[in-house]
């Protein structure tokens, strides 16, 4: 990807994860985003991935396949 910033479809599509679990997540503050008003929540790719080569982990409980 060549862009800094992933709306939150974008996010969902590149973690692989639902995109209510991507609201839940911002909610929470388990990943990094920023809120543009007017048009919704931009997630970080750089900061993500960051957080990903940490390694931390997004804790399971907070993932549901089934949405």
């Amino acid at each position: 990807m060549d862009r800094r910033w992933l709306t939150a479809k974008e996010a969902s599509e590149y973690l692989g994860l639902h995109l209510k679990t991507i609201y839940r997540l911002t909610t929470q503050r388990k990943i990094p985003f920023t809120k543009v008003p007017g048009i919704g929540i931009r997630v970080d790719i750089k900061e993500l991935n960051a957080l990903m080569e940490r390694r931390e982990e997004i804790p399971r409980e907070h993932i549901h396949e089934s949405e």
